[in-house]
Protein backbone atom coordinates (compact mmCIF):
# COMPACT_ATOMS: atom_id res chain seq x y z
CA UNK A 1 0.00 0.00 0.00
CA UNK A 2 2.59 2.29 0.56
CA UNK A 3 4.65 1.19 -2.42
CA UNK A 4 1.75 2.17 -4.38
CA UNK A 5 0.33 5.54 -2.77
CA UNK A 6 4.18 6.38 -2.99
CA UNK A 7 4.04 5.48 -7.43
CA UNK A 8 0.89 7.40 -7.06
CA UNK A 9 2.10 10.39 -5.59
CA UNK A 10 5.07 10.45 -8.27
CA UNK A 11 2.86 10.34 -11.08
CA UNK A 12 -0.04 12.52 -9.45
CA UNK A 13 2.20 15.68 -8.73
CA UNK A 14 3.93 15.50 -12.16
CA UNK A 15 6.98 13.80 -10.96
CA UNK A 16 7.23 11.11 -12.74
CA UNK A 17 5.30 9.54 -15.31
CA UNK A 18 4.25 6.05 -14.22
CA UNK A 19 4.37 3.66 -17.15
CA UNK A 20 0.84 2.46 -18.62
CA UNK A 21 1.54 -0.79 -18.23
CA UNK A 22 3.01 -0.17 -14.25
CA UNK A 23 0.12 1.72 -13.46
CA UNK A 24 -0.21 1.09 -10.06
CA UNK A 25 -4.25 0.75 -10.06
CA UNK A 26 -4.14 -1.21 -12.79
CA UNK A 27 -0.68 -3.48 -12.02
CA UNK A 28 -1.34 -3.76 -7.76
CA UNK A 29 -3.71 -1.39 -6.58
CA UNK A 30 -6.76 -2.88 -6.80
CA UNK A 31 -5.17 -6.76 -5.29
CA UNK A 32 -4.10 -4.30 -2.28
CA UNK A 33 -7.27 -2.89 -1.93
CA UNK A 34 -9.11 -6.76 -1.95
CA UNK A 35 -6.38 -8.41 0.81
CA UNK A 36 -6.86 -4.87 3.03
CA UNK A 37 -10.39 -4.85 3.53
CA UNK A 38 -10.68 -8.82 3.12
CA UNK A 39 -8.50 -9.16 6.13
CA UNK A 40 -10.57 -6.45 8.38
CA UNK A 41 -13.40 -9.49 7.87
CA UNK A 42 -11.29 -11.81 9.22
CA UNK A 43 -10.09 -9.47 12.09
CA UNK A 44 -13.82 -9.27 12.89
CA UNK A 45 -14.32 -12.64 12.92
CA UNK A 46 -11.49 -13.22 15.30
CA UNK A 47 -12.96 -10.37 17.26
CA UNK A 48 -16.37 -11.59 17.71
CA UNK A 49 -14.71 -15.13 19.03
CA UNK A 50 -12.96 -13.50 22.14
CA UNK A 51 -15.72 -10.96 22.97
CA UNK A 52 -17.91 -12.54 25.96
CA UNK A 53 -21.11 -12.18 24.07
CA UNK A 54 -23.39 -10.35 22.25
CA UNK A 55 -24.00 -7.03 23.94
CA UNK A 56 -20.33 -6.60 25.15
CA UNK A 57 -19.69 -7.34 21.13
CA UNK A 58 -22.24 -5.03 19.91
CA UNK A 59 -20.71 -2.23 22.33
CA UNK A 60 -17.24 -3.19 20.89
CA UNK A 61 -17.53 -3.21 17.41
CA UNK A 62 -19.93 -0.02 17.04
CA UNK A 63 -17.58 1.96 18.63
CA UNK A 64 -15.03 0.92 16.84
CA UNK A 65 -16.94 1.47 13.62
CA UNK A 66 -18.01 5.00 14.55
CA UNK A 67 -14.45 5.45 15.70
CA UNK A 68 -13.13 4.40 11.70
CA UNK A 69 -16.20 6.49 10.77
CA UNK A 70 -15.16 9.61 12.24
CA UNK A 71 -11.61 9.29 11.12
CA UNK A 72 -12.78 8.47 7.90
CA UNK A 73 -14.77 12.06 8.11
CA UNK A 74 -11.95 14.21 9.02
CA UNK A 75 -10.38 12.85 5.51
CA UNK A 76 -13.18 13.77 3.82
CA UNK A 77 -12.75 17.34 5.03
CA UNK A 78 -9.07 17.74 4.95
CA UNK A 79 -9.30 16.20 1.17
CA UNK A 80 -12.03 18.76 0.16
CA UNK A 81 -9.76 21.57 1.15
CA UNK A 82 -6.48 20.08 -0.29
CA UNK A 83 -6.76 18.99 -2.71
CA UNK A 84 -10.57 19.49 -3.25
CA UNK A 85 -10.54 18.15 -6.91
CA UNK A 86 -11.08 14.13 -5.90
CA UNK A 87 -12.08 14.91 -2.77
CA UNK A 88 -12.27 11.33 -0.88
CA UNK A 89 -16.24 11.16 -0.17
CA UNK A 90 -15.64 7.39 1.25
CA UNK A 91 -12.77 5.77 0.93
CA UNK A 92 -11.64 2.72 3.02
CA UNK A 93 -11.79 4.13 6.61
CA UNK A 94 -15.52 5.26 5.58
CA UNK A 95 -16.13 1.58 4.22
CA UNK A 96 -14.39 -0.38 7.21
CA UNK A 97 -16.50 1.68 9.99
CA UNK A 98 -19.55 1.46 8.67
CA UNK A 99 -18.90 -2.21 7.80
CA UNK A 100 -17.94 -2.88 11.33
CA UNK A 101 -21.34 -1.90 12.09
CA UNK A 102 -23.07 -3.94 9.59
CA UNK A 103 -21.33 -7.05 10.23
CA UNK A 104 -22.44 -7.61 14.15
CA UNK A 105 -25.30 -9.45 13.20
CA UNK A 106 -23.41 -12.31 11.05
CA UNK A 107 -20.74 -12.01 14.18
CA UNK A 108 -23.41 -13.06 17.21
CA UNK A 109 -22.62 -16.71 16.64
CA UNK A 110 -19.65 -16.06 17.06
CA UNK A 111 -18.99 -15.25 20.79
CA UNK A 112 -17.59 -17.39 23.66
CA UNK A 113 -21.62 -17.14 24.69
CA UNK A 114 -22.70 -18.75 21.38
CA UNK A 115 -20.22 -21.37 21.43
CA UNK A 116 -20.19 -22.39 25.37
CA UNK A 117 -24.27 -22.48 24.73
CA UNK A 118 -23.29 -25.00 21.47
CA UNK A 119 -21.15 -26.80 23.45
CA UNK A 120 -23.44 -27.45 26.22
CA UNK A 121 -26.82 -27.75 23.84
CA UNK A 122 -28.40 -25.40 25.45
CA UNK A 123 -30.30 -24.07 22.78
CA UNK A 124 -32.63 -25.18 20.08
CA UNK A 125 -31.52 -27.30 17.70
CA UNK A 126 -31.55 -24.87 15.23
CA UNK A 127 -29.20 -22.08 17.31
CA UNK A 128 -26.73 -24.97 17.58
CA UNK A 129 -26.72 -25.45 13.81
CA UNK A 130 -26.41 -21.86 13.22
CA UNK A 131 -23.78 -21.85 15.68
CA UNK A 132 -21.55 -24.29 13.51
CA UNK A 133 -22.24 -22.90 10.44
CA UNK A 134 -22.18 -19.40 11.56
CA UNK A 135 -19.40 -18.51 8.32
CA UNK A 136 -21.99 -20.11 5.53
CA UNK A 137 -24.20 -16.82 6.39
CA UNK A 138 -21.78 -14.09 5.58
CA UNK A 139 -20.32 -16.25 2.61
CA UNK A 140 -23.36 -16.53 0.76
CA UNK A 141 -24.44 -12.93 1.09
CA UNK A 142 -21.10 -11.58 0.48
CA UNK A 143 -21.47 -13.11 -2.81
CA UNK A 144 -25.07 -11.92 -3.59
CA UNK A 145 -23.48 -8.54 -3.00
CA UNK A 146 -20.11 -8.76 -5.22
CA UNK A 147 -22.95 -10.15 -7.98
CA UNK A 148 -25.38 -7.05 -7.50
CA UNK A 149 -22.96 -4.80 -7.43
CA UNK A 150 -22.15 -5.45 -11.55
CA UNK A 151 -25.69 -3.94 -11.44
CA UNK A 152 -24.55 -1.11 -8.86
CA UNK A 153 -22.15 -0.08 -10.24
CA UNK A 154 -23.76 1.15 -13.82
CA UNK A 155 -26.21 3.25 -12.01
CA UNK A 156 -26.44 6.91 -11.84
CA UNK A 157 -27.80 8.54 -9.11
CA UNK A 158 -27.48 11.57 -6.10
CA UNK A 159 -24.14 12.37 -4.17
CA UNK A 160 -25.87 11.02 -1.25
CA UNK A 161 -26.17 7.51 -2.58
CA UNK A 162 -22.31 7.65 -2.71
CA UNK A 163 -22.04 4.88 0.01
CA UNK A 164 -23.60 2.34 -1.79
CA UNK A 165 -22.04 2.95 -4.85
CA UNK A 166 -24.22 4.93 -6.70
CA UNK A 167 -23.15 8.82 -7.38
CA UNK A 168 -23.51 11.78 -10.13
CA UNK A 169 -22.35 10.57 -13.94
CA UNK A 170 -18.46 12.03 -14.25
CA UNK A 171 -18.03 12.39 -10.65
CA UNK A 172 -14.04 12.08 -9.62
CA UNK A 173 -12.90 10.84 -6.25
CA UNK A 174 -9.30 10.10 -5.20
CA UNK A 175 -10.22 7.13 -3.21
CA UNK A 176 -14.26 5.21 -3.24
CA UNK A 177 -14.72 1.96 -1.89
CA UNK A 178 -18.30 1.67 -1.68
CA UNK A 179 -20.29 -1.03 0.55
CA UNK A 180 -21.39 -2.28 -3.17
CA UNK A 181 -19.05 -4.59 -3.34
CA UNK A 182 -16.66 -4.02 -0.34
CA UNK A 183 -19.03 -4.86 2.10
CA UNK A 184 -19.08 -7.86 0.00
CA UNK A 185 -15.86 -8.76 -0.05
CA UNK A 186 -15.97 -7.76 4.13
CA UNK A 187 -18.35 -10.40 4.46
CA UNK A 188 -16.59 -13.20 2.63
CA UNK A 189 -13.40 -12.13 4.93
CA UNK A 190 -15.55 -12.51 8.21
CA UNK A 191 -16.62 -15.99 6.78
CA UNK A 192 -13.23 -17.38 6.26
CA UNK A 193 -12.70 -15.67 9.21
CA UNK A 194 -15.36 -17.74 11.48
CA UNK A 195 -14.17 -21.36 9.39
CA UNK A 196 -10.41 -20.77 9.45
CA UNK A 197 -10.38 -19.89 13.94
CA UNK A 198 -13.34 -21.94 14.88
CA UNK A 199 -13.57 -20.44 18.82
CA UNK A 200 -10.77 -18.39 18.09
CA UNK A 201 -8.60 -21.28 17.62
CA UNK A 202 -6.52 -21.84 14.44
CA UNK A 203 -7.66 -24.93 12.15
CA UNK A 204 -4.58 -25.17 10.94
CA UNK A 205 -1.53 -25.65 13.88
CA UNK A 206 1.60 -23.73 13.29
CA UNK A 207 3.60 -25.10 15.61
CA UNK A 208 6.50 -24.45 14.34
CA UNK A 209 6.34 -20.71 14.59
CA UNK A 210 5.95 -20.43 18.61
CA UNK A 211 8.91 -18.75 18.65
CA UNK A 212 8.40 -15.63 16.34
CA UNK A 213 11.35 -15.31 13.77
CA UNK A 214 13.52 -12.31 14.14
CA UNK A 215 12.85 -11.69 10.44
CA UNK A 216 9.23 -11.96 11.14
CA UNK A 217 9.21 -9.15 13.87
CA UNK A 218 9.01 -5.68 11.50
CA UNK A 219 6.28 -7.14 9.69
CA UNK A 220 3.95 -8.11 12.81
CA UNK A 221 5.12 -4.41 14.09
CA UNK A 222 3.55 -3.40 10.76
CA UNK A 223 0.61 -5.51 11.49
CA UNK A 224 -0.36 -4.74 14.78
CA UNK A 225 -0.08 -0.65 13.74
CA UNK A 226 -1.75 -0.60 10.64
CA UNK A 227 -4.23 2.20 11.34
CA UNK A 228 -1.35 3.93 12.48
CA UNK A 229 0.53 3.47 9.54
CA UNK A 230 -1.88 3.95 7.10
CA UNK A 231 -2.92 7.57 8.55
CA UNK A 232 0.36 8.61 8.66
CA UNK A 233 2.52 7.04 5.54
CA UNK A 234 1.04 9.98 2.97
CA UNK A 235 1.79 13.00 4.89
CA UNK A 236 5.27 11.30 5.33
CA UNK A 237 5.72 10.74 1.93
CA UNK A 238 4.66 13.97 0.82
CA UNK A 239 6.76 15.69 3.62
CA UNK A 240 10.01 13.52 2.27
CA UNK A 241 9.48 14.74 -1.63
CA UNK A 242 9.22 18.23 -0.38
CA UNK A 243 12.18 17.74 1.44
CA UNK A 244 14.06 16.36 -1.57
CA UNK A 245 12.94 19.08 -3.55
CA UNK A 246 10.93 17.44 -5.78
CA UNK A 247 7.41 18.98 -4.85
CA UNK A 248 7.26 22.55 -4.67
CA UNK A 249 5.91 24.15 -1.43
CA UNK A 250 3.00 25.90 -3.56
CA UNK A 251 1.32 22.56 -4.25
CA UNK A 252 0.13 22.48 -0.84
Amino acid sequence: MVIYHFCFDLDYFGIYAIPSWFWPQQFYGFPITILFIFIAGVSLALSASVTKDTPALSKKLIKRGASLLAIGLLITVVTRVYPHDGAILFGVLHLIGLSTILAVPFLTGLTKEAQASEKRKEKPAWFSFFTRVSWLLPLVLGIIILLVSKIVGKINGPIWLVPFGIHPYGLYMLDYEPLFPWFGVILVGVAVGAWLYPKGERRVSLDSLKNEPLFLTPISFIGRHSLVIYLAHQPVILGILWLVGVIEPGLF
